[in-house]
């Protein structure tokens, strides 16, 4: 999963003006009429992990923001969200999501 999601994540890492690798990349693909390779990951999004990417996704909506960017997802966070959405997360579950969070931070500071 970490791979897919870096990929996912660098495609949508706006440049110094704002636009995305994905943007930049689907204007490609309307000019030429085919799909560049850059715009499929690595591997296939694994489907048996899809609560745990909608559970990131919902944490890094709400993350924090530093001066430096944004900050990783916190333990008490997650527990935050699982206690008030009343989703059932396994502690295996809670370390995926870090991963991709670690994962996402490499990008973002990157």
């Amino acid at each position: 999963m970490c791979e897919w999601a870096e990929h996912q994540f660098k495609l949508n890492k706006p440049d110094k003006d704002g636009i995305t690798e994905r943007e930049h990349l689907e204007q490609v693909e309307r000019q030429i009429g085919q799909r560049p390779e850059a715009l499929e990951p690595p591997t296939v999004f694994p489907q048996l992990m899809s609560h745990v990417w909608s559970a990131f996704i919902a944490l890094s909506n709400s993350r924090t923001q530093g001066f430096s960017g944004p900050n990783p997802i916190t333990y008490e966070q997650i527990k935050a969200w699982k206690e008030l959405t009343e989703t059932p997360v396994e502690p295996r579950e809670v370390g995926a999501i870090k991963r991709v969070d670690t994962v996402y931070m490499g990008v973002a500071n990157g």
